[in-house]
């Protein structure tokens, strides 16, 4: 059972776009994929950001970040001593990178980072993709479902129209499952396809 949490809002070019986690129901536990915002902070508050840490679930396994931008690692710090799940590229970013993320949402005391380096199964069932694109250690989550796959895609697409343009690897890795896809500022899930 996959479940969307409205984690944030933000306004970008005028329009208010919601931020969305999900968790994953599996027999290890609940898995949380992103975590949204718990706050904010002065450098975005061109953004207009409305944290929901109210929705952002609490009893888990483990994260999972698709990516470590602000608006999907900011709840991270809910979670000291939980398993994070993130690319090894993607943490070295976050880290090191200017104006890449706040890294202090990053860097946290009880910080539990797994780094990954490629395709792996983390549960059965629950297997991480890399999809660069929108950063270059973004990954989404592929997960099997009893109707078949189902991709947790973050920002491997802002939107589907985006997404469906196929223009990134990771794009292309999606659409390629031709599997429903959730995106983090959309709300309901679809099958993408590849319009060029």
């Amino acid at each position: 059972m996959i479940r969307a949490h409205l984690a944030a809002e933000l306004l970008v070019d005028g329009e208010r776009w919601p931020v969305f986690v999900w968790t994953i129901d599996h027999p290890a536990g609940l898995v949380l994929v992103d975590t949204g915002m718990v706050d904010s902070r002065p450098e975005i508050d061109d953004l207009s950001p409305t944290p929901h840490p109210e929705n952002i679930p609490r009893d888990i396994a483990c994260v999972i970040n698709t990516h470590l931008h602000f608006d999907h690692c900011g709840g991270n710090r809910l979670f000291p001593g939980v398993p994070i799940h993130v690319q090894k590229r993607e943490l070295a970013d976050a880290r090191s990178l200017d104006d890449y993320t706040i890294r202090e949402w990053v860097d946290f005391d009880g910080a539990t980072y797994v780094e990954h380096e490629g395709e792996v199964e983390l549960l059965p069932g629950i297997r991480l993709l890399p999809a660069p694109g929108h950063t270059d250690g973004h990954q989404v989550v592929v997960v099997k479902t009893n109707e078949g796959p189902v991709v947790l895609g973050g920002d491997v697409g802002t939107s589907f129209l985006e997404l469906d343009s196929g223009t990134t690897e990771g794009q292309r890795r999606v659409l390629a499952l031709g599997a429903p896809t959730w995106l983090s500022h959309a709300a309901e899930p679809k099958i993408p396809e590849h319009h060029p």
